[in-house]
């Protein structure tokens, strides 16, 4: 099975890139009005290289789909955030790939040839063509196919070495008593040799705070679980074996084995080989990018990204310092203006909140978000007037959003503003009718054809 699954690998490898390249290409399309969210300075730096605003834009396009498609405004700084740390961390892999793995001119070309079959596109003239109007070279796209399918390589090149064992295959159920002393180990040793309980002596003299008041009970784990020297020597053991002392940097172990079955798995996947061997390279690649992160040099060059990065780390008045940064150096961006309100909402100081949301207002005003935010901001002060007032403004510019409207009218029952209560049920009504004229439409267009 796996000797089969190493031959196919290529193969797969080439498929799981078209199957990117082909998620790529439509976000490309989707997101070709959203240039003003980033800073054209840059975004970050990984070890000195700069971080790839496409991929990132391609990362933030998956992750919005993921959230079904709409991201709220005051969860947008959120999404971005996420999306910079995966991109960083693409970055990260990608330099280290381009070290230790190649792709072939010929690979990237199958890939296209691919995206143009799968997407019925007819023709590379035609890919190209749609990669234009979203302001891409056909030569920056293989670019980034290319490093897609680099750093996928690498990742297998790092899972290739995994194998599963019969010990990977079973868990085990182990008690211990931990003492800081080898002389006091092998004292419990010759006790427990003498026929002395082992709970009883665990409860009396275990270092282990969770185990030692369970007579040193362990429960059932697996390999991976315990700290090397220790699941060596407790896999070793049959059941109601003991062991001999067992240094660790925890102190010294006397270890006896209870129970022994097969490993249990959760998930889809049945076969415990198969799942373990997945869990076990999943394990090997996340211990690898830790290692990489760990020593990687990380310089994030927008301020609007720092301010996401401090909001998020709860380092609320560093990021408000970033936000300001951000909206000074670009005041038309309305989304920066957001950012700091919600900081500024966050710890308490509630009128500038109120003031950035208002400015943001004055270049986003066509989003009945906007206002419902300024609407809660009043209830909580309990001003209910003013709440009535921005609540009412957001139902205005809602227009045809029929969601909105009916999201509108439970906040006006809730807070008992019937006249607002019979404006929005007039408006749903408006917005039904609308609707089901329009589908009446649809229908004698298809009789007429």
């Amino acid at each position: 099975m796996f000797k089969f699954f190493r031959s196919k690998m290529k193969t797969i490898l080439i498929a799981v890139a078209i199957i990117f390249a082909a998620s790529m290409l439509y976000g490309i399309r989707g997101l070709s009005g959203s240039g003003r969210l980033l800073d054209r300075g840059g975004l970050a730096k990984v070890n000195g290289v700069k971080v790839d605003p496409e991929r990132y834009r391609e990362i933030l396009r998956r992750l919005i789909a993921q959230f079904g498609g709409q991201v709220g405004l005051q969860d947008f700084a959120f999404v971005q955030n996420m999306a910079l740390e995966q991109a960083i961390d693409f970055t990260l892999m990608l330099n280290e790939a381009k070290k230790k793995v190649k792709v072939s001119g010929r690979e990237v070309e199958m890939v296209l040839d691919n995206i143009v079959k799968q997407e019925n596109l007819g023709s590379r003239q035609n890919l190209e063509n749609t990669l234009k109007r979203s302001g891409l070279t056909m030569g920056r796209f293989k670019k980034m196919v290319k490093n897609e399918m680099l750093v996928q390589k690498l990742a297998r090149k790092i899972q290739e070495g995994v194998t599963v064992t019969p010990d990977d295959l079973r868990e085990i159920r182990a008690s211990h008593i931990l003492v800081t002393s080898e002389t006091q180990a092998r004292e419990i040793i010759e006790r427990l040799n003498k026929g002395e309980n082992f709970s009883y002596l665990a409860k009396q003299y275990s270092k282990d705070p969770g185990s030692g008041a369970k007579g040193g009970d362990l429960g059932f784990f697996t390999t991976g679980m315990m700290v090397k020297p220790f699941e060596e020597v407790a896999f070793k053991l049959k059941v109601g074996e003991l062991s001999d002392v067992v240094p660790t940097q925890f102190g010294y172990h006397v270890i006896k084995v209870t129970d022994s079955r097969l490993r249990k798995v959760e998930g889809e996947e049945k076969d415990i080989e198969k799942a373990v061997l997945a869990q076990k390279r999943n394990n090997a690649y996340r211990r690898w990018m830790g290692e990489l992160k760990s020593n990687a040099k990380v310089e994030i060059l927008s301020p609007d990204m720092r301010g996401h990065a401090y909001r998020y780390q709860g380092k609320l008045l560093e990021a408000i310092e970033e936000y300001k940064k951000a909206v000074s150096q670009n005041p038309a961006n309305p989304y920066f203006h957001i950012f700091l309100a919600d900081s500024f909402n966050t710890i308490g100081k509630t009128d500038l909140a109120i003031s950035e949301y208002e400015e943001a207002i004055k270049m986003e005003g066509g989003n009945p978000d906007l206002y419902i935010i300024l609407a809660e901001i009043y209830k909580k002060q309990d001003n209910r007037e003013e709440a009535l007032k921005q609540y009412k403004r957001a139902s205005l510019v809602a227009a045809d959003n029929k969601a909105m409207h009916e999201k509108l009218l439970k906040i006006f029952e809730e807070m008992k503003a019937w006249d607002y209560v019979s404006r929005e049920k007039a408006e749903i009504a408006r917005i039904v009718k609308k609707e089901k004229f329009e589908e009446s439409l649809k229908g004698e267009g298809e009789v007429v054809q």
